[in-house]
């Protein structure tokens, strides 16, 4: 409000300016042409040519408008058909978290069709199918993600291979993480760390399974009790393997590092023991748990 009022004294002072010089100004102009003589008062001709002036920059404003009108059209249609298409991915997204699997991937679809992220939408939509365990059209949007976006290729990767797991097909889960950890040659992330050790552990690669959990670091990212229950399920695949031959079943028990000694392993250890005959290697094993249950 003051800026306007400041504005209107200013202009209202100039205008009384103007004026007053127009008033105590009585030159005149002479025009002549020819046999033509043209005579006007030098205020008319100063204001006709302010007018002029003005005149003139608005039709040029106007022609320059009419110029950039198609490119103006253009992108206001672009940004309409952008802002269509966020709106599209972000209910795909939306739906996809409320467990609305079909209508994510239709809102996907549209995302896609008004080009917006397509790599993105792609890859909500493969998760949706696979909400649906449609792992024909999972695979198929999940074939189109590199083509829309080739940046997303370690998404795809990941999310091929975590679909695997979960349909229990260990051994191409884990050629995908291969191929992943050699085409990228990054670090491998949180989310494929644990989908690697699901998958060694479906495969019943306990040895593998340890070496890994005993490799990380708090800086992977995965929870301490994530890693235990992974390295009790090891152990007891391999307490099981051994458990017809006393000797490597006790021998295998008692060099299990402490810190890997669990209270639910070494119950589960003393109910595989009590099904033993009893002999020294028995007892060897017995006195490992009993010291660890003590002291535990």
């Amino acid at each position: 409000m003051r800026k306007w009022l400041l504005w209107g004294l200013v202009l209202g002072a100039l205008a009384v300016v103007v004026a007053d010089l127009l008033a105590r100004n009585d030159g005149y102009a002479l025009i002549v042409l020819s046999t033509w003589r043209v005579e006007m008062s030098l205020n008319f001709l100063l204001l006709a040519i302010l007018a002029t002036l003005i005149l003139g920059a608005l039709v040029l404003r106007l022609l320059q408008g009419t110029l950039h009108l198609p490119a103006r059209i253009a992108q206001y249609r672009r940004l309409r058909r952008q802002k269509r298409g966020e709106q599209a991915l972000l209910s795909s997204l939306r739906l996809l978290l409320e467990g609305h699997f079909e209508a994510a991937i239709k809102a996907a679809e549209r995302a896609r069709k008004l080009d917006f992220a397509p790599g993105y939408a792609d890859l909500l939509a493969a998760r949706a199918a696979q909400g649906l365990d449609d792992s024909d059209r999972a695979a198929v949007w999940l074939g189109r993600v590199e083509m829309d976006d080739a940046a997303l290729k370690a998404a795809r990767l990941e999310q091929e291979a975590e679909m695997l797991v979960a349909r229990r097909q260990f051994e191409p889960a884990l050629q995908v993480l291969a191929l992943a950890s050699r085409e990228l040659q990054s670090p491998r992330s949180t989310a494929s760390l644990r989908c690697g050790l699901r998958a060694l552990l479906g495969t019943e690669h306990w040895e593998s399974v340890l070496k890994l959990v005993r490799s990380l670091r708090p800086r992977d990212g995965l929870s301490q009790g994530f890693l235990a229950n992974c390295s009790r399920q090891a152990h007891l695949g391999n307490l099981r393997h051994f458990r017809s031959d006393q000797q490597r079943f006790s021998e295998y028990l008692v060099q299990i590092p402490r810190k890997e000694c669990d209270a639910d392993l070494m119950d589960a250890a003393d109910a595989m023991l009590s099904r033993m005959v009893a002999d020294a290697w028995t007892a060897k094993a017995r006195a490992f748990i009993d010291t660890h249950k003590a002291h535990g």
